[in-house]
């Protein structure tokens, strides 16, 4: 009975991911990891992400900026798949641990310029969707979220390059993650590591899901623009410590 008590963590990861667009993988897999496993929990947060995603890709899709959408997927879905398939045989903590570092270095920087000169709430985006870097982008974070389930960063550092906010933001992070997650999803089942002994607990997740994610709708629109961006990196900063810290715990022991 006690394997139900993660259905708690995964309701405050959603609304999290309602709110700013990501982060319910990097909130998630820590807590529930040493209940169920980490491969159990990357399978199952990858396989459950596909839901928020798709509820934030069909709120804010009058936002979608396509051309960005599919200079992005060019590269991230085969990136994804392979990245699905080595998570399999490889060991990642060095990758994770790279990756840690370099969130940290990232948000830091990110944080304190917000901080000194924060930009206005009546910001008009001006977004690039042309960008060669989008390609570069979608090829890393394909591969980092098929071997980790937790390259939110990546596409944030590219969405925030390339000037897209908040709503902006949100959805084209959602279409993204929609298409990568189920681009994932037969690989699970092909390779047989679908944790079969943890499908109750699976479908009962969906509902807390969208409970989560609806509220966490309604306290977007509440948050100023300026409030939003320093939110996002002062998570990314939390993430990065933290990342840094359990992939080097990981490589000593």
């Amino acid at each position: 009975m006690s394997i139900y008590l993660i259905l708690i963590p995964i309701f405050f990861s959603s609304m999290v991911y309602g709110i700013i667009g990501f982060g319910d993988a990097l909130i998630l897999i820590p807590i529930i990891t040493p209940i169920i496993g980490v491969k159990a929990a990357v399978i199952l947060v990858n396989l459950w992400g596909t839901f928020p995603a798709l509820l934030n890709f069909i709120k804010y899709r009058e936002f979608l900026d396509k051309g960005y959408f599919l200079r992005f997927l060019s590269l991230g879905i085969p990136a994804t798949i392979l990245g699905t398939y080595l998570i399999i045989n490889i060991r990642t903590e060095w990758i994770e641990l790279i990756f840690g570092i370099f969130v940290l270095i990232y948000s830091s920087i990110k944080l304190i310029q917000c901080i000194r000169n924060p930009i206005k709430d009546d910001i008009k985006n001006q977004i690039n969707s042309t960008s060669p870097i989008i390609f570069i982008g979608g090829f890393s974070y394909g591969l980092l979220t098929g071997l980790i389930s937790a390259a939110g960063p990546l596409n944030v550092a590219l969405l925030e390059k390339t000037g897209h906010y908040k709503e902006n933001f949100i959805e084209n992070f959602g279409a993204i993650g929609t298409i990568l997650s189920i681009s994932r999803i037969p690989f699970y089942f092909i390779e047989n590591v679908f944790p079969y002994d943890l499908f109750l607990v699976f479908l009962f997740a969906f509902p807390v899901i969208f409970v989560g994610t609806k509220l966490g709708h309604k306290i977007t629109p509440k948050i100023p623009l300026k409030t939003f961006e320093i939110l996002i990196f002062c998570f990314l900063l939390i993430i990065g410590i933290k990342t840094i810290f359990t992939s080097a715990f990981g490589l000593l022991y």
